[in-house]
């Protein structure tokens, strides 16, 4: 088989394994709505079927484009920096310690990372792609897909760093199954908050303030499990449920097609000559 086709067939393959994931995923999260809201988890799915249509040709195309590539690039990087000796070893303590606080220790300093990686993706440049994942106004769990590839090749930042660092390769693959499948659960529509728990972890309806449309707490809560990171610096914020509306201000375009165009759209109209301002997201 030519490299071509063997590349091809690896892309098809994964775009299954992902499907499959994302429908056990379906299933898992439509029981969750169940148990969370018995009297409104149909009503509630039926109003988010619009855009749920949208995230899921924007996850198919991930897939078949973004996730390869950006799997190339790592793979590319990884070894550039190892030529420069840009990269450190695994220091010895990760053996000492062993698997479960190795893997701990590494979600914990990925969160970190991706903390301020998240905060960027706020700041005046970045926010143009990062406005397509917060444009969804009815915020499910798969609305975790509803990313730009841009934003998508910022998010690969935090595993870049860790490497750097040092982690052990299996438990920087840990670090992005467990972000990413806990990312799948603060994004889905259930008005839990912790209680007490919430002053170490994530919840949904702190996410749910995060996606809140140009309202106090919109540019609030940045980390993805650790809530301790949001507090530390300044930004958590749960008053209680969030219903305040969701989703962004500005126009998005039309459909997928519109969504992948947004950013450049945005980014062109800054520089064009004569132009002057920006579209920010709200603090």
């Amino acid at each position: 088989m030519s490299p071509i086709l063997h590349f091809l067939a690896e892309d098809a393959r994964g775009l299954w394994q992902s499907l499959l994931a994302l429908s056990l995923a379906g299933v898992f999260f439509a029981g969750l709505a169940r148990l969370a809201k018995p009297a409104t988890w149909i009503a509630d799915g039926k109003a988010a079927l619009g855009e749920t249509r949208i995230n899921a040709v924007l996850s198919v195309v991930d897939q078949l484009t973004v996730t390869p590539a950006l799997a190339l690039f790592m793979a590319w990087l990884g070894t550039r920096l190892r030529a420069h000796g840009l990269q450190l070893e695994a220091p010895a303590i990760w053996a000492t310690i062993g698997p479960a606080p190795t893997l701990l220790a590494t979600v914990f300093v990925g969160d970190f990372i991706g903390y301020w990686r998240h905060r960027a993706q706020h700041s005046r440049w970045l926010w143009p792609a990062h406005a397509i994942h917060h444009s969804d106004t009815q915020l499910t769990w798969f609305s975790l897909e509803r990313m730009h590839p841009i934003d998508r090749l910022g998010s690969a930042f935090d595993t870049v760093i860790l490497a750097a660092l040092g982690f052990p390769f299996w438990a920087q693959v840990g670090n992005v199954f467990v972000r990413h499948y806990y990312g799948y659960f603060i994004h889905a529509d259930v008005p839990w908050t912790y209680g007490r728990g919430s002053w170490i972890f994530n919840t949904p309806v702190m996410h749910r303030w995060h996606h809140a449309r140009e309202v106090t707490g919109s540019g609030s809560n940045f980390a993805t499990v650790f809530s301790l990171f949001d507090r530390a610096f300044g930004t958590f914020h749960q008053p209680g449920p969030c219903d305040a509306p969701l989703g962004v201000g500005e126009a998005m375009g039309k459909g997928a097609v519109g969504q992948y165009l947004h950013p450049f759209r945005t980014w062109w109209m800054q520089i064009r000559p004569g132009r002057a301002g920006t579209i920010l997201p709200a603090e």
